[in-house]
């Protein structure tokens, strides 16, 4: 007998930095084909701007966390796992709670899907690669710089002083994280953490202060 249950899936996507529209664009319309393709239904799209993978703290990751726990969708989509997380343990841990909750993880530009026995090995598998050659690129650039201090070069640059005041007003006028990083002359990712510190979350495209 067919199951005409409608499957509710949450698409996540995320980009290291808040000024990549392409790519939450065509990180949108690949999970949004795919659910169209598979004939399930979009509960809600998560959007974690200018939030490194790393960072488990991601506003719109922790609302999918509880949103699961909701039982709001059955499925997560991304597009592919280092958009979920960047580290084996983080990805294992999160799609295990995920799985406590009985909704299934998969990516669609990967052969990943935890409601088969062959996509769990496969993410276990592609995370394991993916830390592995990200440790050995870390290792590569703590020997290069390592090298380079015992030649006298300088590699850290102290950290810049940004007017916690100046930034918010900014912020209030509506510039984005992109733009406030060009006035003060640091990245878009520096705004970010800063705002972050002075307590401020990004919902619905904006900025905004937390409210205690």
């Amino acid at each position: 007998m067919k199951n005409n249950t409608i499957k509710k899936a949450g698409l996540y996507i995320r980009t290291s930095t808040d000024n990549q529209q392409d790519s939450i664009h065509l990180q949108r319309q690949e999970l949004r084909n795919y659910c169209h393709s598979k004939g399930w239904v979009v509960h809600e799209e998560y959007i974690d701007f200018g939030f490194s993978g790393k960072d488990t703290e991601r506003p719109a990751f922790q609302n999918i966390m509880q949103d699961a726990e909701d039982g709001k969708f059955q499925i997560l989509l991304v597009t592919k796992i280092d958009r979920f997380a960047r580290s084996i343990i983080d990805c294992l841990v999160s799609v295990e709670k995920l799985e406590s909750y009985c909704v299934s993880f998969a990516a669609t530009s990967q052969p990943i899907d935890t409601s088969s026995a062959m996509g769990k090995l496969t993410l276990q598998i592609m995370a394991s690669f993916a830390e592995f050659e990200r440790s050995i690129i870390n290792e590569r650039m703590t020997a290069g710089r390592r090298a380079a201090e015992q030649r006298g070069v300088i590699c850290h640059r102290p950290k810049k002083e940004i007017p916690s005041k100046k930034l918010e007003e900014l912020i209030e006028k509506g510039l984005s994280a992109n733009a406030c990083g060009k006035y003060f002359g640091v990245t878009a990712s520096t705004i970010t953490n800063r705002l972050i510190n002075y307590g401020y979350v990004y919902e619905n495209g904006e900025w905004k202060k937390e409210e205690h």
